[in-house]
């Protein structure tokens, strides 16, 4: 799930590491403080790293800003819609849930964010 460049490999690392964090908690049946932190924590992660790839395209001049931004701030509404549900008591969190996520992820790291690897290495992103 590698996109070639080692700052976004480590975030999109984290944000895995986040998610199996996440699923975890619902699988052993977590309190829901535990997992409402969990999905607060996820959400902020989620948000530097969108940040973080936002300004090196920015940088760089992506010509796919918008689109790729587009899908972030989807992701974004889903998560913090997610997070209020669940807070609000609306949502007993699931397992189709938690594949959403994950899927999301995978999808949008494997599909849409190597379409800026060479950019960014070529200027010179570590």
């Amino acid at each position: 799930m590698s996109v070639g460049v080692k700052t976004i490999d480590d975030q999109h690392k984290k944000l895995i590491e986040l998610i199996n964090d996440f699923y975890e908690h619902i699988l052993s049946r977590s309190n829901n403080e535990n997992i409402s932190k969990l999905i607060s924590g996820m959400s902020d992660y989620i948000q530097m790293h969108f940040r973080t790839e936002e300004e090196y395209m920015t940088k760089f001049n992506y010509p796919d800003i918008e689109e790729h931004k587009k899908e972030h701030e989807i992701y974004v509404a889903k998560v913090k819609k997610l997070e209020e549900d669940f807070n609000s008591g609306k949502i007993i969190l699931s397992f189709e849930i938690t594949s959403f996520l994950k899927d999301w992820i995978k999808n949008h790291i494997q599909g849409t964010d190597p379409k800026y690897s060479s950019l960014f290495l070529k200027n010179g992103v570590v």
